[in-house]
């Protein structure tokens, strides 16, 4: 049985990484700069900065509205949001482990390391992956929904992520780590 158990979540994994992995890779090799003077950059803030305080507190009752030029209102970025407030308070507890390190590129990942191995069993490796993969996932859907929906350029998707991203940088708590602006993982003061 537990044979079984095993082999659905490496196939879970493995399903998800193929599905949300497109996005990252070509994030990781072909992202952008940031670049404010071609999106409604004062909206983009101000939504990144209410829609990361709500998922922070849990707010699954969020009610989007688009804001000059900015389109949030759909069913997809609705979903995201509210399926993140759900999770927030794993992603909060695995970011105070000190093991997950909010990325630049408006991502979350582990750092695995030796230390993490020892600190956990192989099945909470599993969940935090699931949990990690889902998030991400769900963050991927928000960025694509909002450049896809407000007719924005593809390249505005390297600053919806960085304005989502610096948003959440500001809600860390202190010592959570994150990727600063050189790609250094520093622990928030």
């Amino acid at each position: 049985m537990k044979n079984i158990h095993v082999g659905a979540i490496a196939a879970l994994l493995t399903l998800s990484a193929l599905l949300c992995g497109c996005g990252t890779i070509s994030s990781s090799f072909g992202r952008m700069s940031p670049d404010y003077a071609n999106v409604p950059a004062d909206a983009l803030k101000t939504a990144a900065s209410n829609i990361e305080k709500a998922v922070k507190k849990g707010n699954r009752e969020l009610v989007l509205t688009n804001l000059d030029g900015l389109a949030l209102d759909s069913p997809e970025i609705n979903q995201a949001v509210r399926t993140r407030a759900a999770r927030a308070e794993l992603i909060g507890k695995l970011l105070a482990t000190g093991f997950a390190v909010e990325q630049k590129d408006g991502l979350i990942s582990v750092m695995r390391s030796r230390e993490y191995k020892k600190a956990t069993t192989s099945d909470e490796r599993d969940r935090n992956a699931l949990l990690v993969m889902s998030e991400n996932a769900n963050r991927w859907s928000m960025y694509e929904g909002m450049v896809k929906l407000s007719n924005l350029a593809p390249r505005a998707l390297s600053t919806v992520q960085d304005a989502f991203y610096r948003a959440r940088v500001e809600l860390l708590e202190s010592g959570q780590k994150y990727q600063d602006d050189s790609g250094q993982t520093v622990v928030k003061p």
